[in-house]
This record gives C-alpha cells, sequence and structure tokens, in this order.
C-alpha cells in the first residue's frame, strides 16, 4: 500500500471535513470548503494559489501524471475536474464538468451544469455556455 503524502501551505484553509486521497499539495491562499473531494489517484495534484474550492466540488486525478491546478481558479458548488491540466483564473460553475484528459486554459468558464468533451483543449478565454454546451472565445471586446 503507498502512503499519501498531503502537503498545505501555512498561509492554505483547509476545512476538517474534506476527502482528501493521493498526494496533494495545497498552495497559498487556496481554500478547501467542507465536504469537498480531492483525490490523487494516479498521479499528484499540485494546487497553485489563492483557488476556492467550494462544497461538494470534485478534482479527481485517475491519470499517471502530475494533474497541475493554476492559480486564482474558482470549482463553485458540485462542479467535477477530472481534466488533466487546468491554468488560471478559470471559473468551474455550479455542476460543471471538466471531462478526462481535458486542457483548460487560462480564463475559461464553464457555465452551470456545462461539460467538456473527453480529451478536448480549451483555449484562453473559451466559454462553455447552454444546454448545447456551445462555446466563444472571450476577445475582450465588449459591445456597449
Amino acid at each position: 500500500m503507498t502512503r499519501q503524502k498531503l502537503t498545505i501551505s501555512s498561509r492554505a484553509l483547509v476545512c476538517q471535513d474534506n476527502d482528501l486521497r493521493g498526494d496533494i499539495t495545497v498552495g497559498t491562499g487556496t481554500v478547501l470548503h467542507p465536504q469537498c473531494k480531492v483525490w490523487a489517484l494516479g498521479g499528484s495534484i499540485i494546487f497553485g494559489s489563492g483557488n476556492i474550492v467550494e462544497e461538494n466540488a470534485e478534482i479527481i486525478n485517475r491519470g499517471p501524471e502530475t494533474l497541475f491546478i493554476g492559480d486564482n481558479n474558482v470549482f463553485e458548488v458540485g462542479s467535477k475536474m477530472e481534466g488533466a491540466k487546468i491554468g488560471s483564473r478559470n471559473t468551474l460553475e455550479v455542476r460543471s464538468q471538466v471531462k478526462s484528459g481535458t486542457w483548460v486554459g487560462d480564463e475559461c468558464v464553464i457555465g452551470a451544469v456545462c461539460s467538456t468533451n473527453e480529451n478536448e483543449i480549451l483555449s484562453d478565454r473559451t466559454v462553455i455556455y447552454g444546454a448545447k454546451n456551445e462555446r466563444r472565445i472571450f476577445t475582450g471586446n465588449r459591445t456597449v
């Protein structure tokens, strides 16, 4: 049986009522709310800084490689992350899902109850929305 390794920054907040398994590193300013699930079943999981993992969110790494989670991401209530990599400043809204093998760039939004495809690569600033999981790239140009 392999021994799990949990490394938590002294400036992170990890609530007691969580399900943490495997090799996990929690970076500075990251918050793991109660009843979230973080399972490093294959490779380890490494959180950057300033991430928020809300209640009942799941982050699972089944693959052999390390799952790197960038900085300032928000995993809202009931969201599920099984992807291969996630950049920084992303939001997984309520009950959204990033499926296995998917790479998420920076500043992406997976809308409420939306999901990616397996093994998908999301470019920076991709937004997934609506009942049909439509995709757009936010260009930064806003109409008034």
